[in-house]
């Protein structure tokens, strides 16, 4: 029952109270959040193996389309997630021939969060809104993934291969490290904080290089990168599900409440936008509950339009 109403909400064929009764699930427990992401690796390779077959021509003799796969493989999906693990090393092999190289893409909804470990033993965590593009495997010659949204790294050494973090404006090269990456191309945002190693930021179009050493951060300031001191660590608690204001303006909060729930946010009350405000919460506990509370000390009103997925603040 519950895998085949994942896969209808991995699909978006599921009721707005089915949605949210999806996402109270995923957010009851780390295996329950396991489960969902095991299916939703499930769907990418299914997109996968459906580009495979239409090339070779043979999806059509099938008459089976991706989502189609998918929903039937969904319905074995917990018999094989308990008995094999259900890994994406297990899954990506199943779907493609170990000769070939293939691209897999990975997006996580807004609210959710995931952790992957890629084929060379590095482990990357995606926040809400995110999604990874790489490789079933790595070359010989080179470790690339392409990123839209926010991903915290942790990179296997391999000192004879840099591996490059692809985003919409700038190039992360890194040389065996730990640093977080936010770049979502729906926004101007981007910023780079290293804990641990080396990565240099590269402009894709201008000549602006920043090599960074522990402990700091780039960001972008009036169109340009900048270096500063990494000065708020509580961010990066968005790996176990935390969200973190530290002094941050409510202009700013509400930007980041529309990217990781998803949701339009119409703020009709200006008198907020540059009061401050310091404090975490649960991203499972959703953006009503992080709006009830800020409105104790900024004195703001919202009602929520569920229809239309707009929140109106005044």
């Amino acid at each position: 029952m519950i895998a085949e109403l994942l896969a209808r909400y991995i699909t978006g064929d599921v009721s707005l109270k089915e949605k949210e009764y999806i996402q109270q699930w995923i957010e009851a427990s780390e295996e329950n959040r396991k489960e969902f992401m095991r299916l939703r690796i499930l769907y990418d390779m299914s997109l996968a193996h459906e580009q495979g077959q239409e090339q070779e021509q043979t999806l059509s003799q099938s008459g089976k389309p991706a989502k189609r796969i998918f929903l039937e493989l969904a319905k074995i999906a917990a018999i094989i997630c308990i008995t094999f693990g259900c890994s994406y090393y297990f899954l990506s092999h199943s779907l493609e021939k170990e000769d070939e190289v293939a691209m897999q893409t990975l997006h996580i909804p807004a609210g959710q969060r995931a952790e992957l470990t890629l084929t060379d033993g590095t482990k990357v965590w995606l926040n809400a809104l995110t999604t990874l593009t790489f490789p079933n495997r790595f070359t010989k010659d080179s470790r690339e993934v392409y990123l839209d949204g926010e991903a915290y790294f942790d990179v296997s050494h391999n000192a004879g291969k840099i591996f490059t973090v692809n985003t919409s404006r700038y190039l992360v090269n890194v040389y065996g490290t730990e640093f977080n990456v936010s770049a979502y191309s729906r926004n101007d945002l981007f910023e780079t904080a290293l804990m641990n190693g080396s990565v240099e930021v590269v402009a894709l179009h201008d000549t602006q290089k920043i090599r960074l050493s522990p402990g700091r951060q780039v960001y972008l300031k009036d169109g340009k990168l900048v270096s500063d001191s990494i000065l708020d660590y509580n961010h990066f608690l968005w790996k176990k599900g935390v969200i973190s204001f530290e002094h941050e303006r409510m202009e700013d909060i509400l930007v980041k409440l529309r990217l990781y729930y998803d949701i339009a946010i119409e703020n009709k009350n200006a008198t907020i936008n540059n009061m401050r405000y310091t404090g975490k919460f649960y991203t499972k506990d959703g953006v009503e509950h992080v709006l009830n509370v800020l409105k104790i000390p900024t004195k703001l009103r919202f009602t929520k339009d569920n229809e239309n997925n707009i929140i109106h603040i005044y």
